[in-house]
Formats: structure tokens, C-alpha cells, sequence
């Protein structure tokens, strides 16, 4: 019984994220090389906060995830208290609000907090076991005020149609029949409408930009494409440099990787993170318990919007956001919370064989009936 329930690491997991993870050292070594960033000693930044994010992961992937639960409720509170106290006091830093200073670091709340929400919505009481009152105060209270600090205050439409789309996906998980769901969806979306109107003439020139690129009003995308298209199957070469690619350390990293390296070293990159997400679509299926599947299920929404955006911004198939690769852009400290999402990750199937004891009797009991 202990060798079957025993803990274990998803191997699989763990050795895809290392090589993800090393090809966005590689890509800051080249940048630094070249002298690409403006960013100075950009390989030891990425590194130093690589090497944070893996102490997170650890400390995660040791850590009962199954505790977390019952503080769900609370850490959805105290996200919702810090967002307001840090957007109303922060500064406009690149257009967007919401960036906490710890000391050299600056961690953009944001970016943290939706996936972070998500997460503790998994393990808040389920719609289905509301009645309607209950059900729209609850759709305000998660759904309508987060979106208010996202997108109203923070002034992130981005951050803002994520979280929206995470959280109907988790609504639809836990309704308790199709009507509850028009309600506790529709709303949220009315206030996300509501909340993006003063960003339409932005979000409209943005959208002709993508559907019409020229060289004056699409200059990221118009390069990016440009880069990939004279890479050819082995690149320009290691280092090599390309003034007109813009934030080359994140939203243009995977292109220029592309100019460097060639169309064979794109196809390999986009061949890795799709099996690295196909093993935590197994996991789905592996994981038995139905919070940590709900966990699992976040972490993979997340990270598919995460690595499917910037690739298919890269060749044009999407508009140019702020947006990089996880593990492979510099992104600062929002490593921090990618690799501490894998941890949970790992976590969850570090325990999948441990049955607790409660649904151990129930089967046993059923079977001693039989």
C-alpha cells in the first residue's frame, strides 16, 4: 500500500518545463549578446528571477494543496482588498496600473491576481448549491468586482476579458442547470461591456490595425512577420540582430528566437509547449479528486491562452498585446507566479494516488454491502 499511494513527480512535466525554461535563457543570452534590450545584464535578471520562481515551485509542489480549500474564501477577500488598495495608490506604469514595489522588484497585481482569483474560485461554494439570491449577490461579488478593478480601474481590457472568460468557464463547471448559468454569466458580461467603453476608439483603431496592417499603424506586427519570413529553416545565426523587432525580451521574444534560430527551432519550440500542455490535459483524467481537478483545469486555461496569444501574434493570426511567453519571455516577476502555478500543478499529482480516508471507508463499505 505505500509503494501504490506513495507521492510521486511527474517527470514528464518537470523535464519539459526545464528545456522551455532553458530556451528562454538561451533567448536572453542572445539578446544580451547582440545588445537587443535596453534592459542591462538581462540574462542575470532572468536567471535571478528564474531561480525565485523554482523556490516557489518547490515550496508549492511540497505543500498540501487540499489546505487551501477551506481558505478559499478568504484569499478571494484579501485579492479583492489589495487589487482596490494598490490601484487606487499606484502609479500608470506603461498604461497600466496595479504594479506592487518590493524593494528592487515590482510585481504587476494584475497580471498575479487573475489567475490567482481563478484558483480560489475553485475552492469557494459551488453555484449549484445556491438559491437565486444567493446566486446573483454571489455574481457580483465574483464575477462583476473583480472585472471592476481590472478593467475600470486597472485599465487592463486584456487582464479584464481573461478573467471573464475564466470565470464563466468555472460557472459552467459548477451550475446547477442552464438558467442559473445565463444569470451568473450574463451580468458579469453586461459589466464587462460596461467597463470597456471608455477603451473603444482604442480598441477599435487596434482592431482595423490587425484587420489592415501597414507599415505606419501595425509597426510590431508588420516586423514581426518579417523576421519570421527571412529566418528560413536554420536563421540568421546566434545573436543576431534585428533593430526593428520592438521589446525583444518579451512581446517580440519568440520571433526574434525564430530570426536567430530559424523556422526548424520555431516548429520545435511550438512542438514542445503543445506536448506540455497535452500532459496537463492528462492530468485532468489522472486526478480523481474534484478540487484538484478544478485547479488543474485553471492553471491549463490559463497557460493556453498564455502560449497560444504571443505565437499567433507572432505570424499575424492575432492582434499585438503585452503579452509573452511563459518561462520563455523575460516577464519579470510574473515568472514567480508561472512556475508557482506549475507547482501547484505537480503538487495536485504528487498526491493523486493518495486516497483519503473518508472516501477509502465509503468504498469499502459499499463493497462489504455488495
Amino acid at each position: 500500500m505505500n509503494e501504490t499511494h506513495k507521492p510521486v513527480l511527474n517527470w514528464r512535466i518537470t523535464l519539459l518545463l526545464t528545456i522551455i525554461s532553458l530556451i528562454g535563457i538561451v533567448g536572453a543570452v542572445c539578446i544580451d549578446v547582440s545588445g537587443s534590450s535596453r534592459i542591462p545584464d538581462l540574462t542575470a535578471r532572468k536567471t535571478l528571477q528564474m531561480g525565485i520562481g523554482i523556490i516557489f515551485l518547490v515550496c508549492i509542489y511540497s505543500f498540501d494543496y487540499q489546505k487551501l480549500k477551506k481558505y478559499s474564501d478568504q484569499i478571494f477577500f484579501l485579492l479583492l482588498f489589495m487589487n482596490a488598495f494598490i490601484l487606487i495608490n499606484s502609479p500608470m506604469i506603461n498604461g497600466v496600473k496595479g504594479y506592487l514595489a518590493l524593494g528592487p522588484f515590482s510585481i504587476n497585481m494584475l497580471y498575479s491576481s487573475v489567475i490567482l482569483f481563478l484558483l480560489a474560485l475553485a475552492g469557494m461554494k459551488p453555484i449549484k448549491e445556491m438559491n437565486w439570491i444567493y446566486s446573483i449577490l454571489h455574481t457580483f461579488y465574483r464575477g462583476v468586482f473583480p472585472l471592476l478593478l481590472i478593467t475600470y480601474v486597472g485599465n487592463s481590457v486584456l487582464y479584464g476579458v481573461i478573467y471573464a472568460a475564466g470565470y464563466m468557464v468555472m460557472m459552467w463547471l459548477t451550475k446547477r442547470d442552464v438558467k442559473q448559468l445565463a444569470i451568473v454569466t450574463m451580468i458579469p458580461t453586461v459589466a464587462l461591456l460596461y467597463f470597456t467603453m471608455p477603451h473603444f476608439s482604442i480598441l477599435k483603431e487596434r482592431f482595423m490595425q490587425f484587420m489592415q496592417p501597414i507599415e505606419d499603424n501595425a509597426y510590431l506586427q508588420m516586423k514581426s512577420m518579417e523576421a519570421i519570413q527571412s529566418a528560413g529553416w536554420f536563421g540568421q545565426g546566434f545573436a543576431s540582430s534585428n533593430p526593428g523587432l520592438g521589446y525583444v525580451q518579451s512581446d517580440s521574444l519568440f520571433p526574434y528566437l525564430i530570426y536567430c534560430f530559424g523556422w526548424f527551432f520555431g516548429l520545435i519550440t511550438i512542438v514542445l509547449i503543445g506536448v506540455f500542455l497535452g500532459y496537463i490535459v492528462q492530468l485532468l483524467f489522472q486526478v480523481k479528486e474534484s478540487y484538484g481537478r478544478q485547479l488543474i483545469f485553471v492553471v491549463l486555461f490559463f497557460f493556453t491562452i498564455r502560449f497560444a496569444w504571443p505565437i499567433l501574434m507572432s505570424f499575424g493570426f492575432l492582434p499585438f498585446v503585452g503579452m509573452e511567453l511563459p518561462f520563455i519571455g523575460y516577464g519579470g516577476t510574473n515568472q514567480w507566479i508561472d512556475l508557482s502555478a506549475i507547482g501547484l500543478v505537480l503538487s495536485i499529482y504528487r498526491r493523486k494516488n493518495m486516497i483519503p480516508t473518508a472516501t477509502f471507508s465509503s468504498s469499502h463499505l459499499s463493497s462489504s454491502k455488495s
